[in-house]
């Protein structure tokens, strides 16, 4: 049985699951925030909560919570519920967000965004609108995470369902749940904010050179198979690269992981500098993709490799050593929602961030 404390009991309640606890009250100073406190009876098995208002389908609907506290070990996830999806523990079949795409028991698209942690501000904001292709009706779910649009995680047909707020928790968390928030204006993925520094970020690998007179080679069509990542793992000041290091990813056929550091510059240029030897998976690569698999083999390496690098004017990326460079755009990965809670999604896409998005449903 659910144990509830609350000066607010209509507002919000549990599924019933033996042990689950739920603490839920309008804010004395202001009645336009709700403090929750809950936890699931163990942790690895969720406990749900849900709105029981006023709230839910026909009407938009958008709310954001503030994860004030998130036990260790515990997992969150921010989204929506129907009265028959609403279920004790990993029953539920919802719409939701925790980093991934979640029905509340499966991942259905992995990665979409940041892993929901304490301190975060996640919305989530159901829409009505009609699909272009073919005028049906269908309710389209958003989220944010710290201000930022991450895109629709869902298209569902509309079926008539009230739908509800949810949050799915495994383990113990208080959040601040905004009552009345302002709905955003921005529906498409918003590229990531990386705190100022130039390099941290997925880039996509638009032109490659190899050889003492850096002859051009062929690369792979498909953009998500000639990345590269930066991951900046210093403390110090975001803007400022000198002593700044970095975990390295790049991935065609293969991943190779190395970290480097910038122990000052050349020229106009950021110097680069390997710490550790670079590790690769080592399955055959495809014919298409050998030659640039090469290439990074052997400029990642501390002899011989990469140099030196620099975010030109553009906002392109230069990475250059002496018998080899890359030339790249940043990218963002892109998903197309999910249209059933029990499925999962398509592959996922890359799309330039500069490039413009189609637009599949309009407002109702």
């Amino acid at each position: 049985m659910t144990t509830t404390s609350s000066s607010d009991r209509s507002a919000w309640i549990g599924e019933g699951s033996t042990g689950g606890r739920l603490d839920a009250s309008t804010d004395a100073d202001s009645t336009s925030t709700t403090t929750i406190s809950f936890a699931s009876a163990t942790q690895g098995t969720p406990f749900n909560i849900r709105l029981n208002g006023p709230e839910g389908a026909p009407s938009d609907i958008y709310y954001e919570v503030k994860i004030t506290e998130l036990a260790k070990g515990s997992s969150l996830a921010v989204g929506f519920v129907t009265s028959d999806g609403f279920q004790p523990g990993w029953k539920t079949r919802g719409a939701f967000y925790n980093g991934n795409i979640t029905n509340g028991s499966a991942g259905l698209i992995i990665g979409f965004g940041p892993r929901v942690k304490e301190g975060d501000t996640v919305g989530a904001y159901l829409r009505h609108v009609i699909r272009i292709e073919d005028y049906t009706k269908r309710w389209i779910i958003m989220f944010y995470h710290n201000g930022k649009c991450l895109g629709a995680g869902f298209s569902l047909e509309d079926e008539g369902e009230r739908y509800f707020p949810c949050l799915h928790l495994s383990g113990s968390a208080t959040v601040i749940r905004y009552t009345s928030p302002t709905p955003p204006t921005i529906f498409a993925r918003e590229p990531e904010d990386h705190g100022g520094d130039p390099y941290t970020g997925q880039w996509a690998i638009e032109q490659a050179f190899s050889g003492p007179e850096l002859g051009q080679i062929l690369l792979p069509e498909d953009a998500t198979c000639r990345t590269i990542a930066f991951e900046r793992v210093d403390t110090a000041t975001p803007s400022t690269t000198e002593g700044a290091e970095y975990r390295l990813t790049a991935t065609v056929d293969n991943s190779f992981h190395t970290t480097l550091e910038i122990p000052g510059s050349i020229g106009a240029f950021d110097r680069i500098q390997f710490t550790a030897p670079c590790a690769a998976t080592r399955k055959m690569p495809r014919p298409a993709f050998q030659e640039l698999e090469r290439l990074l083999e052997t400029s990642l390496s501390a002899d011989g490799g990469w140099k030196k690098m620099i975010v030109a004017s553009e906002g392109r990326l230069v990475v250059s050593g002496p018998t080899s460079e890359v030339v790249c755009s940043r990218y963002m990965e892109s998903f197309e929602p999910c249209w059933v809670f029990s499925s999962v999604s398509r592959k996922a896409s890359f799309e330039n961030i500069s490039s413009t998005a189609a637009i599949s449903a309009s407002v109702k």
